[in-house]
């Protein structure tokens, strides 16, 4: 008797751990390149980026142009579908928490496996960083992505670079050739340079089939995500680089760089830690779909006029706000929880290759 009492003890702890868990499956992948360099160096290691962004809102907005029908036997009017989704309930010091907790996991992660954290003072005093700008969390800003904000966690410094718009244009541009980590790296020793780089998304655009309507569709999903764009309506009005559509695009990743070549300028060793598909967060948000659709109206019949049949069609315009509610202390755990696997399992395969 008291076995099969064990043994319902046991099935109810498993139970309720499962019914814990509000993670989808991990799903890691990671692009390396002369990690066995490693072996030789010693663990120290500077965090040079440590941010969370998490999307807050997103405006869309659709519009299809009527005109003349076939034969001129009709008019259409134009149609235009607003859509306005955010997110509920959170506050700054939410997104503020969520930061600093993973940013203390991360720290003291690193610490019992023995690297040695570089100060910023130390990293401040390189030629890379000469002319960068100094930060200090914490600190939640808007992001020049649409409906983004972007956390730095407390008790961390960080640099940055200033850069005007058109710099800005034309080094976004050519990310993929900045050498600023193994520049870093060499300046300081051979350290490591670590960047974190987390996105937490509530929603993804869904194809919408246009015909002779305006229409567009969204599903909400929290999740940590893989790689997603998400359109937006823009505020650019300028004239010259003018764009009717911005987006929002995230790519979780944490990357480790050591060393620099001396010819070339290329790192001696890279792992690039990401996922090959969203870890979704569950039983935060409901996930469902959200649409706003308009469709124009059509005139067949039109006035006789002296100067012939004349037809008139008003536009129209469908326009949806939907906030949704949101579990703070649900949404927090999730994402902290979502966060911490995807910076553990990273960090004990970059570990691998000191041992």
């Amino acid at each position: 008797m008291k076995k099969n009492f064990k043994f319902l003890g046991i099935f109810l702890f498993l139970f309720s751990f499962l019914q814990a868990q509000e993670l989808g499956e991990l799903k890691p992948k990671d692009d390396t390149f002369g990690l066995g360099k490693l072996k030789s160096k010693p663990k120290r290691i500077y965090i040079s980026n440590f941010s969370i962004n998490y999307q807050l809102f997103n405006e869309k907005e659709k519009t299809k142009k009527g005109g003349a029908l076939f034969r001129d036997k009709g008019v259409r009017g134009d149609v235009t579908a607003e859509l306005m989704v955010g997110l509920g309930n959170l506050t700054e010091n939410d997104f503020q928490k969520i930061t600093d907790s993973l940013y203390v996991v991360f720290v003291t992660q690193l610490k019992e496996k023995g690297f040695e954290i570089i100060s910023a003072d130390v990293a401040g005093k390189t030629d890379t960083y000469k002319d960068w700008t100094k930060a200090s969390g914490p600190k939640v800003e808007v992001s020049a992505m649409p409906g983004m904000i972007t956390a730095y966690p407390k008790d961390y410094t960080f640099y940055y670079e200033e850069k005007t718009k058109v710099g800005k244009f034309f080094g976004d541009k050519f990310a993929a050739l900045d050498k600023t980590p193994q520049n870093l790296s060499k300046e300081m020793d051979d350290a490591i340079v670590v960047d974190v780089d987390l996105y937490v998304f509530f929603m993804k655009d869904l194809y919408a089939f246009q015909g002779n309507a305006a229409n567009i569709k969204i599903k909400t999903q929290l999740s940590l995500v893989s790689n997603e764009t998400v359109s937006a309506k823009s505020d650019d009005n300028s004239l010259l680089f003018r764009k009717k559509v911005d987006y929002a695009t995230g790519i979780n990743s944490i990357q480790f760089v050591c060393g620099k070549y001396a010819i070339g300028g290329s790192a001696e060793s890279v792992y690039t830690g990401t996922l090959k598909k969203d870890l979704t967060i569950d039983n935060v948000i409901d996930e469902k779909v959200i649409q706003s659709f308009a469709k124009g109206e059509v005139d067949f019949v039109g006035n006789d006029t002296y100067f012939g049949k004349y037809y008139s069609a008003e536009n129209k315009t469908s326009a949806k706000t939907t906030i949704i509610e949101v579990d703070t202390e649900k949404y927090k755990e999730g994402v902290f929880k979502a966060g911490e696997a995807f910076i553990e399992h990273h960090l004990n395969e970059f570990d691998k290759e000191f041992n």
